[in-house]
């Protein structure tokens, strides 16, 4: 099978759902599923090395942010993929992606699957300052959402997300993997990241790692932390990554006078220093309700590292309280309670993190096997509706031409017919 990824952000952009389609491209790739092709804006200079396919097609920036947008709407570029003998499409954004399947789609007659991730109206929000040209952004991307032939979501929560912004159709839950883990990170690595940050020992590390956007939940993090400082409770925390709201995320840890507990590590690209943040760490804190799923928490799973989430997020989904994760209500001093009862039985975090490793950790290589079955599926009954539509075609055309004949009084029409059905 010739499967074609499209998707409007891919590495070197790091977020979940570039991580997500290259998640998928390597599962798919690697299990051996069948030719991959990812379709992706292209970053000037860049040079891509995997071991699949990887197109970037023509792009320009985006002012309010580092990611491209592409241009799908150019002749060479849909003939050159024409080649490409591509069986089914599967599109991770409703926007150039989706309008570029739907290209591909009308030339190749095959099925398109969109994967909805994030809450994008955030994002738009954000791109578009007018109230009427952003409910006509949002018409537009639920336009090319419809048009698919399968809508997946990566939870409950992404799907009903879907829902309540207007989408009416159907949409099954697929929720994405997480890179393989093979071991826990190297001594060396915990030793070099505790050494850097001054973590002392018998002090709870508590972690965040993601994009650094107040949308993430961080406002209820840092103002859990200073009710911490408040009642004496001795932590380090420690926050991974970057993004448009750091520096001034950085100011509230400085007006709070948390600076001597708060270490900022910046953007890590290497996995196996990322692995050591999730190892060195005691609890994972993710308390975004904007996240569909929250790759982040499997990983820190996978590292025995359980997260606290707040209940109405979509990662509590994948969560039981008390036995593979915790929960919370988003409230500081709620979610500061639950962290000084979660470090009083540190038997009982043993436990939870263990129990984390072995259910809320999905490796790519389980959930892939799911996702080829459905491709497997849609590509057989979209082929069967085709044949359908096709015989249903013909036989309309054979109908007005013999009527037209009949009604011209003329002979030969047994003739006309062989003709016809024979091309």
């Amino acid at each position: 099978m010739n499967i074609a990824i499209i998707t409007d952000s891919f590495p070197p952009m790091i977020d979940g759902v570039s991580r997500c389609a290259l998640g998928y491209a390597q599962a798919l790739h690697d299990g051996g599923y069948g030719n991959i092709i990812v379709i992706t804006p292209k970053v000037p200079g860049l040079k891509y090395d995997y071991p699949f396919t990887v197109y970037g097609f023509p792009s320009v920036p985006i002012h309010y942010s580092h990611y491209r947008a592409g241009h799908p709407f150019i002749p060479y570029l849909v003939r050159k993929l024409k080649k490409m003998n591509i069986d089914i499409i599967h599109a991770h954004s409703p926007f150039t992606s989706m309008l570029l399947a739907r290209q591909l789609r009308r030339f190749l007659d095959i099925p398109i699957v969109f994967t909805q991730h994030t809450k994008w109206h955030y994002d738009i929000a954000q791109a578009v300052s007018s109230n009427t040209l952003r409910r006509e952004v949002e018409r537009y991307a639920y336009m090319n959402i419809k048009a698919a032939d399968e809508v997946w979501a990566v939870s409950k929560g992404a799907g009903e997300y879907l829902k309540s912004r207007g989408f009416k159709g159907e949409y099954v839950v697929m929720p994405s993997g997480s890179e393989t883990i093979d071991t826990i990170a190297d001594n060396s690595v915990k030793a070099n990241i505790r050494e850097k940050l001054s973590l002392p020992d018998g002090v709870p590390v508590l972690l965040f790692v993601g994009r650094m956007m107040w949308y993430k939940g961080i406002a209820s993090i840092i103002d859990s932390l200073k009710l911490l400082r408040e009642r004496e409770f001795e932590f380090r925390m420690i926050f991974v990554g970057d993004g448009e709201d750091f520096s001034e995320i950085k100011a509230i840890v400085s007006d709070y006078n948390l600076c001597d507990r708060v270490c900022f590590a910046g953007r890590v690209s290497d996995r196996v220093e990322l692995m050591g943040y999730y190892s060195v760490s005691d609890l994972f804190l993710f308390l975004s309700t904007y996240d569909t799923q929250g790759l982040v928490v499997q990983e820190a799973a996978a590292l025995s590292c359980p997260a606290l989430v707040p209940g109405e997020s979509a990662p509590a989904e994948f969560l039981e309280d008390g036995v593979t994760g915790f929960i919370t209500e988003s409230d500081p001093a709620h979610v500061a309670d639950k962290i000084v009862n979660i470090f009083s039985d540190m038997e009982h975090l043993k436990s939870v993190g263990e129990k984390a490793s072995e259910h809320v950790y999905i490796p790519w290589e389980r959930a892939i096997v799911k996702v080829t079955d459905r491709y497997g599926r849609l590509v057989k009954e979209y082929n069967k509706k085709l044949k359908k539509t096709v015989r249903a075609k013909i036989k309309r055309t054979v109908k007005y031409r013999l009527i037209k004949v009949a009604r011209a009084g003329k002979q030969g029409s047994a003739k006309l017919k062989f003709k016809v059905i024979g091309r």
